[in-house]
């Protein structure tokens, strides 16, 4: 079966258009308010049941002694948070689906088990006081051996309002056409920075960015409203960075792609990795669990003074409603 690589449509809707010249798009309104508040509510519950202490309503908890693994950017992607019944029901939310249908040319997808964002504003008023706001981690989320076609498009629905203070995603518009280039100009990728042959990630120092800044590429920070889907290609540079004022930033990161891209074999393992509930990076086709990575220090979540956390888990809290939508997009057919 051939596999698209983007929706043959005519016209080709606009949003498309944007997302393969800019590298980015927000589409709008894909999720219904209930759906966003209900979210809200229950990555609450979740954190404060995740945690060492941490409540919403006590400031002197918003620490890290307090808060689960992964709080320094607000990114959660253990402690089974991947597979809660509030995760897998944004997941699986028809709006989503059809945005990435109409991306990719065919409704027959399957999902990463990826995991969500809850970043606590920093700031001495209203917000955290123990870290200070994110530094820009500019990077791909592509193996830069590979960065001369398209491979993938990332996805975060957005759940709460996020303007220019709340914290989000910060990327580098048209970046992802200019990396062939970057790489010939500078005498290829450097160990130090990729992630890895079997890894899928590059990261850019300082000078790399500006020479990025130099043929034209724009720094912007992506505002969205509740509800919004933030689409990306995996080439373009970016990074999140941290709320400072007294938003919180709550977001849920969706990936999908065409089931043809996985072997029957390939596609068992997903079914096993779901069945046991274990998280995987934002590629739906290449079931890589960070839990199972060998010899990766930080595969169990671990406490500020570099403990193994005990409050980890290998069940949601709560489990999904394992619904025929759910199953599809693990990969399961009839």
């Amino acid at each position: 079966m051939t596999e698209p690589e983007l929706a043959d449509l005519i016209p080709k809707p606009q949003f498309l258009q944007d997302l393969e010249q800019d590298g980015f798009v927000v589409v709008p309104n894909v999720l219904p308010k209930p759906s966003c508040d209900e979210f809200v509510e229950q990555a609450w519950e979740w954190l404060e049941s995740a945690s060492h202490g941490f409540r919403r309503d006590d400031r002197s908890t918003w620490t890290a002694e307090h808060l689960p693994y992964g709080h320094d950017r607000g990114l959660y992607n253990r402690y089974c948070v991947n597979h809660e019944a509030f995760v897998w029901r944004i997941r699986s939310h028809p709006g989503i689906l059809k945005v990435f249908s109409q991306v990719w040319g065919t409704d027959d997808l399957i999902a990463s088990f990826d995991g969500i964002n809850i970043s606590l504003p920093v700031n001495p008023e209203v917000g955290r006081t123990d870290i200070a706001a994110t530094k820009p981690w500019p990077h791909i989320d592509q193996n830069p051996r590979t960065i001369d076609k398209l491979e993938l498009y990332q996805g975060i629905a957005n759940i709460a309002p996020n303007g220019p203070l709340d914290g989000g995603l910060v990327v580098l518009s048209g970046s992802h056409k200019l990396h062939t280039e970057h790489f010939d100009s500078t005498g290829g990728f450097r160990a130090h920075q990729d992630s890895g042959l079997a890894e899928n990630g590059y990261n850019f120092l300082p000078e790399d960015v500006a020479w990025y800044h130099r043929q034209g590429c724009k720094q912007v920070k992506i505002c969205a409203n509740a509800g919004d889907l933030i689409l990306w290609d995996s080439r373009t540079i970016h990074w999140n960075c941290t709320p400072t004022q007294s938003q919180t930033r709550f977001a849920a990161y969706v990936c999908y792609c065409p089931r043809s891209r996985m072997s029957d074999e390939d596609l068992k393992t997903k079914s096993e990795i779901f069945d046991l509930r274990k998280g995987t990076t934002h590629w739906p086709n290449k079931n890589i669990v960070p839990a199972d990575r060998p010899g990766y220090h930080y595969a169990k979540p671990r406490r500020p003074d570099d403990s193994l956390d005990s409050a980890n888990r290998e069940r949601p809290f709560n489990e999904p409603h394992v619904t025929p939508s759910v199953l599809s997009l693990v990969g399961v057919r009839p």
